[in-house]
């Protein structure tokens, strides 16, 4: 009877709690607003600045986590960027970007990051879908 009565108070005690914890909100790892931090951070790592890299190395830039951490999200940005505007060269659809063979990775993402700092009512959108607008925009194909 008394083992029930701890079960029965226990399972209250933790419903009550559960009831009181405000959920934690959910990030969206496909969005600007997660995005583009990581892109700035690896705009940082490619200034070629030691005392930038420095600082970005041991503080992990905007994320926090380490070393290993910060320049792996960093990294996910330039790849997801540079993936984007390989998919976007090769397309034969109307999206479709001309992009000069001279452009460098660095470049790519900087287009990304102005434009995405330049609209930031729309960071909340998918991520893959503001750098495609952004590289379509400034290497446009003829038509």
């Amino acid at each position: 009877m008394r083992s029930m009565l701890v079960t029965t108070a226990l399972g209250t005690i933790a419903a009550v709690v559960l009831m009181e914890t405000p959920a934690l909100p959910q990030v969206d790892t496909n969005s600007g607003n997660y995005m583009l931090p990581l892109c700035q951070a690896f705009l940082r790592m490619q200034s070629h600045d030691m005392a930038t890299i420095t600082n970005e190395l041991s503080t992990g830039g905007a994320q926090s986590g380490g070393i290993p951490l910060s320049m792996m999200q960093a990294g996910m940005c330039a790849g997801e960027v540079i993936g984007i505007a390989e998919m976007l060269k090769g397309s034969d659809q109307a999206a479709r970007a001309c992009i000069p063979k001279e452009v460098t990775k660095e470049q790519l993402v900087r287009v990304v990051v102005a434009s995405v700092e330049k609209n930031p009512a729309n960071m909340h959108e998918d991520f893959g879908t503001l750098a495609a607008a952004a590289i379509i925009v400034t290497w446009p194909c003829a038509k």
